[in-house]
C-alpha cells in the first residue's frame, strides 16, 4: 500500500513540476483556469461572497437535477444499476451534492460576517481579466 501512495506522490510531483515548466502549453492552461464569478471594479467583499455563493448554488441544482434523473431511469429501468458508469455516477454525485451545499453556506457565512461584522473591502482594481 505505501507503495502506491508514493507512486502517486511521485506521479504528481513530476505533473506539477511538468506543468511548471511549460506555463503557456494547452494542458497547464486548462489546469489553471479561472472558474467562477471574477471580482469587480467598486465591488464590495461581501457582494462578491453572494456572488460565490449563487454560483456554488446553481452548481447544486445542477448537481440534484442530474441526480433526480438517474434516480429516475434507476426506477424505470433496474437494470442499469449494473452498469459501472451508472454506478460511478451514484457514488459521485452526492459527493459533489455535499461540497457545493458546504461551499454555498461557507460563502453566505463569509458574506454574513463581511457584511455584518467586518472589514468589508471594495475592490479598487482597475482591471481584472483573465487574460487567454
Amino acid at each position: 500500500m505505501e507503495v502506491w501512495i508514493l507512486l502517486f506522490v511521485i506521479s504528481a510531483y513530476l505533473a506539477l513540476w511538468l506543468l511548471g515548466r511549460r506555463p503557456n502549453s494547452l494542458l497547464c492552461r486548462a489546469a489553471t483556469t479561472w472558474f467562477g464569478p471574477l471580482p469587480t471594479q467598486g465591488e464590495s467583499w461581501s457582494r462578491f461572497q453572494l456572488r460565490w455563493a449563487a454560483y456554488s448554488l446553481r452548481w447544486l441544482i445542477q448537481i440534484a437535477v442530474l441526480f433526480c434523473a438517474l434516480w429516475f431511469v434507476e426506477v424505470r429501468a433496474p437494470e442499469v444499476y449494473s452498469y459501472s458508469v451508472f454506478q460511478l455516477l451514484w457514488f459521485a454525485l452526492p459527493l459533489g451534492f455535499g461540497m457545493a451545499l458546504l461551499a454555498s453556506i461557507g460563502f453566505l457565512a463569509k458574506a454574513a460576517k463581511a457584511h455584518y461584522i467586518g472589514p468589508n473591502p471594495v475592490c479598487r482594481i482597475e482591471r481584472i481579466a483573465n487574460e487567454a
